[in-house]
């Protein structure tokens, strides 16, 4: 009866252990910690730009599937670096790499057409 008592919390401590050294389901290449640096100091936002661009690539290369919402920051960030038809590329390899993101991609993507095509009317 006493083995079987110590045994319990034996195991039970040897399951977390284990559960806590597994890999985690993607590869995010130092993701959170380059997002954070950025929203510190928003002049290594450039920076993150360029090594979640080496990640994806990389990821890409290797057939890996690319965590969820790394395409969209990657758009998001082209969008605000005023690069209008990479951030569409992007977010179109979002909506097509995570169905649940469809529905919001897609409306990204149609909202930024609109104003490119309303801005080359302009121009005309």
């Amino acid at each position: 009866m006493i083995s079987r008592i110590l045994w319990i919390p034996t195991l039970t401590a040897l399951a977390l252990l284990t559960g806590c050294a597994a890999p985690g389901l993607y590869q995010w290449g130092g993701y959170d910690q380059s997002l954070y640096a950025g929203y510190k100091d928003v002049t290594k936002m450039e920076a993150l730009r360029i090594k979640l661009e080496a990640h994806v690539g990389e990821m890409e290369k290797s057939n890996a599937r690319v965590a969820p919402g790394l395409y969209a920051e990657l758009g998001t960030l082209y969008l605000k670096a005023g690069a209008t038809q990479k951030a569409i590329d992007f977010y179109t390899k979002e909506r097509n790499a995570w169905p649940e993101s469809r529905v919001l991609m897609t409306s990204l993507i149609q909202n930024l057409e609109r104003r490119q095509s309303a801005a080359s009317g302009t121009k005309q």
